[in-house]
């Protein structure tokens, strides 16, 4: 038998140390617990066990406290151990209960099993084969459309991209869908590169280059008048120089000017003074014929120098312009005109340092400035770079029919190159799922071959046909749902009435399969032998259910159950745990006076066990343990009033409330029973809270009604999410603040009742 149990690693929501030592299993076991509590996960964890593939690393301890490791994966110490689950009756049942076709499976005795076991085994597999062969046909249309597409794209690209160059030649009827494919499957040319492929589309786009004139030669004339410039700058004139004027040749030239204006006047324009004799006598003296002609010859030559360099100006802008040429030949032009530009602006420095020179010569001849360095003239810049590149271009001009059809080829087999390889790939792999579909087709048929001859070894029996039938009533109180024999006289049909039943609902789900559960284990021969050496554990039986069928359910499972070693019951149906706390009454007192009495045997392995299962936090994480039933489920006659006393102790303690996890979905179950008394008029929650929110002035609890609308759960599967109730602390506290201000009387009735103080909720 199982007394406890503990786990090695985390797993899920449990943890080490689950399971206090002193709480144990008892031979007859109830253990309740909210949804989110951890229940359906401790099924789990015994249904793994006894299916010898345990979920995780445990500790068995058995009614003497004997523990026993088990690795994940392994098996407890006897597999005696039958667990019913929604996990069990999904893979047992699932058929069975599908209302749509209501399918006949369920088959019980001893041949009739093994020939279910192999005919289960033989279903899965063929459907395996289907699915199989499915996702090969599904593959394989998808690898063909992917063989399509990269065709049509190719095909496409050939087109879009080289018909504008050739209108007649590139299109899809000469490059048609299996053309294209042919050149994909048998392409083994070159394979330009993207850059390659690029290059060739800009040539193309570019046109027949055009033809470039031939370069005429750069201006070099005034070298030779030249070799006088330092002699020139270096000369004199022979006049009797006046002081105030030498070395200031803007006084020279304004004199200079000055004696044209004044030539027959006898007095100064400017100053009005007398012009002597003397004076103009002077001035001729100054202003002789040499200083004439050096100016002459300085002027002479500075004209030639000007005009050079505005010469070798105009030849520079006159070179052709680099977007004329073509752009394979850009790189090499622009370095070619950059070489040439080079050494024209290094003449033209030349030039005119020569022309600023010459300058002050002819300001003032009487000046000898430098002669600068102009050897650089003396020879022409060299057009030979631009002249290559003008033959190369005027030559591909001449032969533009022949570039062009090379440039087309590039681009061709780029775009079929760049794409043979995965055309390849994908027609391989088209093929090899075509053989996988191939072969699933034909196993799927030698299974379902096999699965025929199966089938003929599977029988039921017209006697637990009606043994089914006889519970379904015992459990509903009436005959609505039959089982029955199927006309092949092979397996079992669920029925309501005459026909096939189709539409069962959760609930009738529910009573079936645990139905089904126990009859099979009366008549499978399994591991344990006698009853009494079995281990029945059963997950909320009675989910779903109405409250009828709840009470008829708890009495069948005593029945059924009472022969068996040990069973243990895991609910979360308040309903069905007093119907227990009732039945076992006497059974548990006097396991109780026992155990107080100081029998150990008792203490280790009780009679009657009633446990918790709850949630709570352990390092900010949800973690389910096991604990002793509160004393308040114990004296409460209803859910209700042990869901108020739990909101309660939370509000009074938030901080270390064991249960904090439980407290959203507990509040919002406490307001939906109030909720459901105070306006009985309206058809669900949610109307009746608004009606009761609304009736207020100002509505000021409106923050209730959102909080049970977005933030807390009603009832549902195990596997809800569950809510950190620190996080949301004050709207627990604001629905009881709300339940007072409905009904002040009803909530300090409620105090009394479960022995709160109403003070805790100032």
């Amino acid at each position: 038998m199982l007394r406890r149990i503990d786990i090695t690693d985390p797993w899920r929501s449990l943890d080490r140390d689950f399971w206090p030592e002193d709480l144990p299993f008892g031979r007859k076991t109830v253990v309740y617990g909210h949804n989110g509590s951890g229940k359906s996960t401790l099924a789990e964890l015994l249904l793994s066990l006894s299916e010898g593939e345990g979920a995780t690393g445990a500790v068995w301890e058995d009614e003497n406290r004997h523990p026993t490791r088990t690795s994940a994966g392994g098996a407890p110490p006897s597999l005696s151990m039958a667990v019913f689950t929604r996990r069990w009756v999904k893979a047992n049942l699932s058929a069975f209960l599908d209302g749509k076709s209501a399918s006949a499976i369920v088959t019980l005795g001893k041949e009739a099993i093994d020939a279910k076991d192999e005919e289960a085994r033989l279903v899965a597999k063929i459907a395996q084969l289907h699915d199989e062969r499915r996702k090969a046909e599904a593959q394989h249309k998808l690898a063909t459309s992917e063989i399509n597409k990269l065709v049509r794209d190719v095909q496409e690209r050939i087109v879009s991209q080289l018909k504008e160059f050739d209108y007649n030649y590139y299109t899809k009827n000469r490059f048609s869908v299996s053309r294209v494919q042919s050149d994909l499957r048998n392409h083994k040319g070159d394979r330009p590169n993207s850059d390659a492929h690029a290059e060739a589309l800009r040539r193309l786009a570019e046109g027949a280059p055009a033809s470039l004139p031939n370069i005429t030669p750069p201006p070099t004339g005034v070298a030779g008048h030249l070799a006088i410039l330092s002699e020139l700058l270096a000369m004199s004139p022979t006049r009797m120089a006046i002081e105030a004027l030498n070395a200031n040749s803007s006084a020279q030239t304004w004199v200079e000017q000055g004696l044209t204006l004044h030539k027959e006047l006898d007095r100064c324009l400017f100053c009005d003074g007398e012009i002597s004799n003397h004076r103009r006598n002077q001035l001729a003296l100054h202003f002789d014929e040499s200083w004439l002609k050096i100016r002459g010859q300085a002027q002479a030559l500075l004209t030639a120098v000007t005009t050079e360099k505005e010469a070798l100006h105009a030849w520079k802008s006159g070179l052709p312009d680099a977007a004329r040429v073509t752009s394979t030949l850009q790189v090499d032009y622009q370095g070619a005109i950059e070489q040439v530009q080079r050494a024209v602006d290094e003449r033209v420095t030349a030039l005119e340092a020569v022309e600023s020179a010459l300058k002050a010569k002819v300001a003032n001849p009487s000046a000898t400035p430098l002669a600068p360095e102009w050897s650089v003239l003396a020879s022409a810049p060299s057009t030979a770079a631009i002249d290559q590149v003008v033959t190369e271009q005027n030559d591909e001009a001449a032969r533009y029919a022949d570039v062009t059809a090379r440039y087309k080829q590039t681009v061709l087999d780029h775009l079929v190159g760049s794409q043979s390889d995965a055309f390849r790939r994908l027609e391989e792999q088209a093929g090899g799922l075509a053989t996988i579909r191939e072969n699933t087709v034909k196993a799927a048929d030698l299974a379902e071959r096999r699965l025929s001859e199966v089938r003929q070894a599977q029988f039921t029996t017209k006697d637990m046909a009606n043994t089914l039938t006889k519970d379904l009533a015992r459990v509903y109180g009436k005959g609505h749902l039959t089982v029955a024999v199927t006309p092949d006289g092979k397996s079992y049909a669920c029925r309501r009435g005459n026909k096939p039943s189709t539409d069962l609902s959760d609930g009738e789900r529910m009573t079936l399969s645990l139905l089904y559960f126990l009859r099979k284990l009366q008549d499978e021969q399994a591991p344990g032998g006698h009853p009494s050496q079995r281990i029945v554990v059963v997950d909320d039986p009675s989910s779903s259910l109405d409250r009828e069928a709840v009470f008829a359910t708890h009495q069948w499972l005593i029945d059924s159950l009472k022969n068996y070693g040990q069973y243990v019951i895991l609910t979360h149906d308040f309903s069905l745990l007093r119907l227990f706390l009732k039945s076992h009454k006497n059974a548990w007192g006097k396991s109780m006076k026992e155990i107080r009495e100081g029998n150990t045997e008792e203490k280790n392995f009780p009679r009657v066990s009633f446990l918790e299962m709850y949630a709570t936090s352990v390092n900010g994480e949800r973690r389910s343990k096991v604990g002793e039933l509160p004393r308040v489920l114990l004296n409460s006659t209803s859910e209700y009033a042990y869901l108020f006393s739990m909101v309660m102790a939370g509000i009074a303690d938030p901080e270390d409330h064991e249960r904090l996890f439980l407290l959203p979905n507990a509040a919002r179950r406490v307001l939906e029973v109030f909720a459901s008394y105070k306006a009985p008029h309206r058809s669900d929650f949610l109307q009746q809270l608004e009606t009761l929110v609304s009736s207020q002035e100002g509505e000021p609890y409106r923050d209730v009604y959102d909080f049970c609308n977005r933030y807390s759960h009603g009832e549902g599967n195990e596997s809800i999410d569950v809510l950190d109730a620190r996080a949301v602390s004050r709207q627990i506290r604001r629905c009881m603040e709300f339940l007072r201000s409905v009904d002040s009387e009803h909530f300090d009735r409620m105090c009394k009742a479960t022995n709160l103080e109403p003070t805790i909720l100032p």
